[in-house]
């Protein structure tokens, strides 16, 4: 097939296709870790003040909302993609499994045994793979007082399952929690295991109840030279 009916074949595949938006709406109010920039939207053009254009300002952090992490993040030294400006796009765009744990409880973790049995049922996970975690606790995210239990309790990934992660090669991790560790674990071990071995952690997402168990994900961050993370918008694509 030559490479023109490839790329024929590609786009119209693309078309029959769904997108699915994984990303959260950038709002103020929105919840946001304690220690992190709070969002702001403030106005500077306005056609009501008689400006030819309108425009606002953002005032964010770089893990604002739906967001990926950097290994500079959590890892002080690493190779040439260590900031959110040099990682390998390469690693941003594929197949992407969704392991759904939402039976799991509060303050607590994923274990290793999880993982093994969704592949089992569904397919060995690759080298290169995409693996998003749906614990379904984006259903508590909303603005204000109503979205503190977004930022309370959640549950997260175990350091073993982390590691069994990176010995096949995952390439990215993604959850709808507020961090990919369990709230109450400060030692933050699946982030140094994860972004240690150049695995990238995107959080905040939403949806994934909408995908099947594999689809095509696309997690393209800001080009933030030095940045620890960079907001996205990530969507999925479904056969």
């Amino acid at each position: 097939m030559s490479d023109d009916n490839k790329l024929s074949n590609a786009l119209s595949a693309l078309v029959d296709s769904e997108v699915v938006d994984l990303s959260q709406t950038l709002e103020e109010g929105m919840p946001v870790v304690p220690t992190h920039a709070r969002y702001g939207h403030t106005l500077y053009e306005s056609y009501e003040q008689g400006d030819v254009a309108c425009h606002y300002r953002l005032t964010l952090g770089e893990h604002t909302g739906t967001h990926m992490d950097a290994p500079l993040h959590f890892i002080a030294e690493g190779d040439a993609h260590n900031d959110i400006a040099s990682i390998d796009l390469d690693s941003l765009i594929g197949r992407a499994a969704t392991i759904d744990v939402a039976d799991i409880e509060r303050n607590a973790t994923v274990p290793v045994e999880r993982i093994e049995q969704w592949e089992t049922k569904h397919g060995d996970l690759r080298e290169d793979d995409r693996v998003l975690f749906r614990f379904g606790w984006d259903r508590h995210w909303a603005t204000g007082s109503d979205g503190t239990q977004y930022m309370a309790d959640w549950p997260g990934l175990s350091e073993k399952a982390a590691e069994y992660l990176t010995d096949t090669g995952i390439a990215l991790v993604g959850c709808d929690t507020a961090a990919i560790d369990v709230a109450h674990d400060e030692s933050f071990p699946a982030h140094y295991e994860l972004l240690g071995n150049e695995t990238y952690i995107v959080e905040n997402l939403t949806s994934l109840d909408e995908l099947p168990p594999f689809s095509l994900l696309v997690t393209l961050p800001l080009k933030i030279e030095d940045g620890s993370g960079s907001p996205i918008r990530a969507v999925a694509i479904v056969d």
